[in-house]
């Protein structure tokens, strides 16, 4: 799949190369497709499928910027995208800082990139996916007073990228993936509760599809019964799923675009200690298998594993080439984009809490009295800059080291910095969900109303 692009993105740099030798030119191309096979309430629902393909071309001259793109890869639509790019500049704001990363050493770790490709992908007729997909939904059902699975979904995709610049710059990589995902009801007279599950892997053969039915299962029929929780200062668990949306939050915090513009609350606080002794948080592009894995980040620069915040201490921030030159510094590798029809920015790739080395039911037993926080509404309004936080939580009760029942309707409320200074134990039960990983941990206390 990327034998093409290479191809096609060497012809591009040696025209523009010939076009202008004071202008920094680079092209990033792409090539994927997708395939979903989804059951309703035990029927199939339907099948989809599609390809796409797309080129982004970016000029830098005198510290100006311009940028064009456009679905489909051809070297005439290149030259069409890189005429509309030249034409931006003189109406781009100039500003030095502002420059291509020139040639990276090579990436290396071939080991890395076999456990991001799998032959094995877009392989299995549907009939033998579908098959699967009932093992998922029995799995589900199998679990206390599930009334039905309302969905069940199977998707895959695999793609290409090669991002290549006149500066000498040469990158490309190839990854795919596959997911399950459920819906599950669980009903005790009139009530019902919902239930989700979602596991994704670089390989088909890794998912788990009867552990993801029996997730969604589990989470739905254990909050039915639900009562309102004891309001106070109690001490709160997050399982890791839940733990995942506060690290999608920190994430954006990290990223060096959002501090030099002051829309975070790390701004400042490089070096000084902003969490609890029991929170390393890392960003491992380099993780095997991962779903935020790559060797390049999307300017072609090679990643590395990086300590985020260590042992409580903030250490560094995401740069991609051009927040890193506004401060001096080098790309870190960070550098990622949505589409091929955007720029890229600052951002994570497989950020998680590092584990500890207590199990999660030994913590659940170390807790006198708490909440385990299964799902949380309204983290999408946590403001960026003070941290403040009040969310709607559901999940189960703690009572003298034992879980007593399901709660529900609870608000728990605080600054992110507070929460993450109060934490007090971090189990070993590491989960990934998707790109974002976390282990059940504690916050010693937090007001819940």
């Amino acid at each position: 799949m990327s034998g093409e692009l290479e191809v096609l993105a060497r012809d591009a740099v040696a025209w523009m190369k010939a076009r202008s030798a004071q202008t920094q030119a680079e092209v990033f191309l792409s090539r994927g497709e997708a395939r979903s096979l989804s059951r309703r309430e035990g029927e199939r629902d339907g099948v989809e499928a599609s390809e796409s393909s797309g080129a982004g071309v970016r000029v830098v001259r005198d510290g100006r910027v311009g940028f064009a793109a456009a679905g489909g890869a051809g070297l005439e639509a290149i030259k069409e995208l890189y005429a509309r790019a030249l034409e931006q500049l003189p109406h781009a704001e100039p500003d030095p800082r502002r420059v291509l990363p020139g040639p990276q050493a090579p990436a290396g770790d071939d080991a890395l990139a076999a456990t991001l490709w799998d032959d094995a992908l877009f392989a299995a007729p549907w009939e033998a996916v579908e098959e699967r997909l009932r093992e998922a939904e029995a799995a589900a059902k199998a679990q206390p007073r599930v009334a039905g699975v309302m969905r069940v979904e199977y998707a895959e995709s695999r793609g290409a990228v090669v991002i290549a610049g006149t500066s000498g710059l040469f990158a490309s990589e190839r990854a795919g993936s596959a997911s399950v995902s459920l819906l599950v009801a669980a009903g005790d007279g009139p009530e019902v509760q919902l239930g989700e599950s979602y596991r994704a892997e670089r390989r088909a053969a890794a998912l788990d599809f009867a552990a993801a039915g029996r997730e969604a299962g589990l989470r739905a029929s254990s909050l039915l019964g639900a009562r309102r929780a004891k309001a106070g200062k109690r001490a709160v668990l997050f399982e890791p799923w839940v733990a995942g949306e506060f690290l999608e939050l920190l994430a954006e915090l990290l990223s060096a675009d959002e501090v030099q513009g002051g829309r975070s609350l790390l701004a400042g606080k490089l070096g000084r200690s902003v969490a609890s002794p029991l929170v390393t948080v890392r960003d491992d592009p380099r993780r095997p298998g991962g779903l935020g894995s790559c060797r390049f980040d999307d300017e072609g620069v090679p990643t590395r594993d990086k300590a985020m915040i260590s042992a409580g201490v903030l250490n560094g921030f995401f740069y991609d080439a051009f927040t890193a030159a506004r401060e001096g510094l080098a790309s870190n590798g960070c550098a990622y984009r949505d589409t091929y029809a955007g720029l890229p920015g600052p951002g994570a790739s497989n950020l998680y809490l590092a584990p500890g080395a207590m199990t999660r039911d030994a913590l659940i037993a170390d807790t006198k009295s708490g909440l385990l926080v299964a799902e949380v509404l309204g983290m999408h309004m946590v403001d960026p800059v003070s941290g403040a936080f009040s969310v709607g939580v559901s999940g189960l009760s703690i009572e003298k080291g034992r879980v007593a029942g399901p709660v529900k309707g609870a608000m728990i409320s605080g600054t992110l910095l507070d929460l993450l200074s109060r934490v007090d134990g971090v189990a070993s039960d590491l989960t990934f969900q998707g790109s974002l990983g976390a282990p059940t941990f504690r916050i010693s206390s937090l007001d819940v109303a």
